[in-house]
């Protein structure tokens, strides 16, 4: 299972909450199986998801339909950061 996080700035956190999780659509397009996310100061927010298809999950994000629903959310666009966790560490080793 593939990590993407994505850190954001929004105009509104409330708007952004209210707006996220009616995009239940999009992120089973992107294989998404799980959401985790934070809020910052600022407006700004992480959210990490868990995806089977990289491919999938990065294609749609790449669409006009997310960065439409982004801007219907609040997100400012040019915040928008992605990465994808490609390397794990386990203090227990």
């Amino acid at each position: 299972m593939t990590k993407v996080i994505v850190r954001v700035e929004v105009e509104d956190v409330e708007q952004w909450k209210r707006g996220f999780v009616t995009h239940a659509e999009l992120f089973l397009k992107q294989a998404v199986t799980l959401v985790y996310w934070g809020i910052g100061e600022e407006n700004k927010l992480a959210a990490c998801f868990e995806t089977t298809d990289i491919d999938a999950f990065m294609e749609v994000m790449a669409s006009p339909d997310t960065a439409e629903a982004m801007a219907d959310d609040g997100i400012i666009e040019e915040s928008v950061e992605v990465y994808v966790a490609d390397t794990i560490f386990d203090p227990n080793s």
